[in-house]
């Protein structure tokens, strides 16, 4: 057995298999008291902060001795990597003169070696991330860039697994459809609510027939438009998940299917109207059921639905 053999072993025995208690496309590492996943899709470190997120976790960062060697040897032991280096959570983004992780923790108290982070061109007025190495190296660099990266939750507190298979407790049972769903008030763009669901271990909701549609408005109900966090502009619409991807006037849904073979084409009078200088190519759903195009870049509250027995990761490959 060679010596990356028997450091695999090792590395192995402290990580507890199907610990599903946060998720179940996370691996838990006793030794750091977290869950740990290696994103293999490249990424721009805003875009992985969202990621980690929206999944409930954190951009990972060297915060301590023991997270910082499961992040080097999830690394060291990838044999999937594209690249060889991963994006820390650990940038100048909020003060140029200070790089901290996103938990706060200032890169001077991590336990790395301060030597060769910057080199002799570090522009101080400009954006910079902590990254990571195959062979162990830590440097800062610009944040542009796509790299993988690897994003953790820290385990402070017993989680429990709902009955929609999700610690998130925002996800509620419909006994109708059998399905799961959760309102964000907080409305986004409809590509960052796409990547919201996805992120959660669901989709941004697919409407499947009538009755599934009457469940979708009666959550919506709940939220009247003085709740949804957006501003001044009034809210009637929600995010939902179809769109008319050739703005051709052809709709489908996020899963491939038209909205009749969806099993749920019912439009709002007048509508899809295409409002070619609105960019209204995106779908979305009245309070009073009927569907609608829409401004993917115009903020709105969404739904996302999640099966109660699945959950479906942000994909590790393409």
């Amino acid at each position: 057995m060679d010596a990356k053999q028997i450091f695999f072993v090792l590395f192995a025995s402290v990580v507890v298999h199907g610990s599903y208690d946060f998720r179940p496309d996370y691996e838990y590492h006793a030794s750091a008291g977290g869950w740990f996943k290696l994103h293999l899709v490249p990424a721009t470190w805003s875009d992985a902060r969202f990621i980690c997120d929206f999944e409930g976790a954190v951009l990972a960062s060297p915060i301590n001795v023991a997270v910082n060697n499961v992040m080097q040897s999830i690394v060291n032991m990838s044999d999937h990597l594209s690249f060889n280096e991963v994006y820390t959570g650990v940038s100048n983004e909020i003060v140029n003169c200070m790089c901290q992780s996103i938990e706060g923790v200032p890169l001077s108290a991590m336990p790395i070696p301060m030597k060769g982070i910057y080199y002799e061109q570090y522009d101080y007025s400009k954006q910079y991330c902590l990254r990571l190495r195959v062979q162990g190296l830590y440097y800062a660099d610009r944040c542009s860039e796509a790299l993988p990266y690897i994003c953790f939750k820290k385990k402070t507190a017993e989680l429990r697994v709902t009955e929609c298979g999700t610690v998130d407790t925002g996800y509620q049972l419909n006994a109708k459809t059998g399905h799961c769903y959760k309102f964000h008030e907080y409305a986004m763009s409809w590509s960052l609510a796409y990547l919201r669901c996805v992120a959660e271990g669901g989709q941004l909701v697919v409407i499947n027939s009538a009755a599934e549609a009457d469940v979708v408005k009666a959550l919506f109900a709940k939220y009247p438009a003085k709740s949804i966090k957006k501003g001044s502009e009034p809210v009637n619409v929600i995010f939902v998940g179809f769109r008319d991807l050739n703005q051709s006037n052809v709709w489908r849904t996020i899963n491939g299917q038209s909205l009749e073979e969806a099993g749920y084409a019912n439009w709002a009078a007048g509508e899809p109207n295409n409002v070619i200088n609105q960019k209204q190519y995106h779908g979305a759903m009245y309070r009073e059921g009927g569907l609608d195009d829409y401004n993917h870049d115009v903020p709105a509250p969404f739904i996302c639905e999640k099966h109660p027995h699945n959950i479906v990761p942000v994909p590790n490959n393409c």
